[in-house]
């Protein structure tokens, strides 16, 4: 069996840039506008798979497309591809629901956990590695297998278009997502005034002070927002009296908040946080001018993404 030196040489070069060039370019320039961060331990395992899965296109182009030599390099290409996606979408954290993406941009932060699209990608890739395998043996054994239904269907075909499918279910649920997206809104109002009591003594420890946010959910994308859970946490940034009110403290913060669902195609209005100031530092805040961050933390399932959010809004006091 003759080697084809020439599409060896062609389609490693064309791999490279797929499971290199392509991925360290996007990472470089995420990073670059700081989007999005990865781990060096991330990068390192992606160049190694990277360089693996190169090799692995060399070896399938080494023989023709007829053989059954070429099946099994691209059955075992397959199911190589199939673990490298997984990878990419953080299907190896055991244990962890949230994955390895976080997007980092001042005033906000998030985790998100693929686990979803990772295993969506695994299973396509396995369907196709079924296909090669099935398509070495018939080689192999110069015969074909076939399903009988009410028609006769080569088993080989069968995983094509099963494949097929499963690529086109995978861009529907991306596209699903993005439109989504594109329909959620969370409308946040300004703070109310402060609710202060005095409790009518002249100590300032026994008084009560909080600030409640109120925002608006409307959702009309194709899927509800689960399992949303929402903390308000109060701190300082710069203030005119350090001793009295010491800068970059959290100062306050809330319970957390749990809603169970805000389901599609719905307007969810006024809803509300609370934050209670700690006494320690009602005096200095009554008493001296401040910038305060309000920071909300929200964790949620959408469109089964699990999703952790820091969003922070500075406000002069």
């Amino acid at each position: 069996m003759e080697i084809q030196y020439g599409k060896m040489i062609l389609y490693g070069i064309l791999q490279a840039v797929l499971y290199l060039a392509v991925p360290l370019i996007i990472i470089y320039f995420i990073e670059l506008y700081n989007i999005m961060t990865f781990s060096q331990d991330f990068i390192t395992y992606l160049i190694v798979i990277g360089c693996i899965g190169v090799a692995l296109s060399m070896a399938k182009h080494a023989f023709p497309s007829d053989t059954s030599a070429n099946r099994i390099v691209a059955f075992i290409g397959a199911i190589y591809s199939g673990l490298y996606l997984f990878y990419i979408f953080g299907g190896f954290t055991p244990g962890v629901s949230l994955g390895t993406y976080y997007i980092d941009i001042p005033s906000l932060q998030v985790l998100l956990g693929l686990q979803v699209i990772a295993w969506l990608f695994l299973i396509s890739t396995g369907i196709s590695a079924l296909k090669y395998l099935i398509q070495a043996i018939e080689l192999r054994k110069k015969r074909e297998y076939e399903i009988k239904a009410k028609k006769t269907f080569k088993l080989s075909r069968v995983f094509k278009g099963l494949g097929t499918l499963m690529s086109l279910i995978i861009l529907g649920y991306f596209a699903s997502i993005v439109f989504s997206g594109m329909n959620l809104g969370i409308s946040l109002d300004d703070p109310a005034p402060p609710d202060y009591d005095n409790k009518g003594t002249p100590s300032f420890l026994d008084d009560s002070l909080n600030f409640t946010l109120t925002f608006d959910v409307n959702n009309q994308g194709l899927y509800a927002i689960y399992d949303v859970e929402i903390f308000l946490n109060i701190f300082t940034e710069s203030t005119a009296n350090d001793t009295a009110l010491p800068e970059y403290t959290k100062i306050g913060g809330s319970s957390g908040y749990y809603y169970s669902a805000f389901h599609s195609f719905t307007l969810t209005p006024d809803q509300s946080i609370t934050a209670t100031i700690s006494p320690m530092y009602i005096e200095g805040l009554l008493t001296t001018n401040a910038t305060l961050k309000f920071q909300i933390s929200f964790s949620t399932l959408y469109a089964n993404i699990d999703i952790a959010v820091n969003v922070s809004i500075s406000i002069p006091w």
